[in-house]
């Protein structure tokens, strides 16, 4: 049999199209969302997000989309045993990281560049930085004012949570997607999380996910911070 020259460029280009429409199954038979979408970025606007994939999206009005992610009900209590909850968020521009006060792995160099984002929001009222530890039933709201005093953490701009560990590990998984998969993990139990951070608009929205452990994409944030202050008219 005698197969044409150009039938593998042919054959490349079948397959980009099934690929690109989003005909691609996974094992579980159902689609996988990271094939189904593609957008294409806008100058000096932040996508929305959506999906358990957070897939990015842009809008061409100052209007919000429906479907969008957004930051899910929870009280959960702070350093100074504070109650807080979503309504915290309200009004503000946040960032948000999951932590615990024992680790040394990821944390460490986090928590310094969080430390940076601090200095360069204490003069402002709009901005915060809201941490979960994902070991609430060690870093309780003692353990974690202990915490924050040693590293320079200040409650007026940074609040660290604890709470309920089934909840926490409900909020970080099912709302932020922050948990890493390992085999040897007890999902009940155990919590990896990433290095990822979130920015949450005032409205709640899902707006930014950034390496929280690369310092230069901790200053691609504090960029896209100054969009979202744009954006809904926030002062300093």
């Amino acid at each position: 049999m005698i197969i044409p020259k150009h039938s593998n460029i042919y054959i490349f280009l079948i397959l980009i199209i099934f690929f690109s429409c989003g005909w691609f199954q996974r094992e579980d038979g159902e689609k996988d969302s990271k094939l189904t979408f593609f957008d294409t970025p806008k100058k000096d606007k932040l996508p929305y997000y959506r999906g358990r994939d957070l897939e990015a999206f842009w809008v061409d009005k100052n209007l919000e989309p429906n479907s969008v992610r957004k930051v899910d009900p929870f009280v959960f209590q702070n350093q100074l045993g504070q109650n807080i909850d979503e309504s915290h968020f309200k009004g503000k521009i946040t960032v948000v990281s999951f932590f615990f006060a024992r680790c040394h792995g990821l944390c460490p160099s986090i928590i310094r560049n969080l430390k940076f984002v601090q200095s360069e929001i204490a003069k402002s009222k709009n901005i915060q930085i809201v941490s979960y530890s994902v070991t609430p039933d060690l870093d309780t709201s003692p353990e974690l004012k202990k915490f924050a005093e040693e590293k320079g953490i200040y409650s007026k701009y940074w609040n660290l949570l604890t709470g309920d560990r089934e909840k926490i590990f409900e909020v970080a998984r099912n709302t932020f997607q922050a948990d890493t998969n390992t085999t040897n993990k007890n999902p009940t139990k155990d919590f990896v999380h990433s290095e990822q951070i979130f920015l949450i608009d005032p409205n709640l929205n899902f707006r930014g996910v950034y390496n929280g452990n690369r310092s230069e994409s901790i200053k691609t944030m504090l960029d896209d911070i100054e969009l979202l202050v744009g954006e809904f008219s926030l002062n300093h």
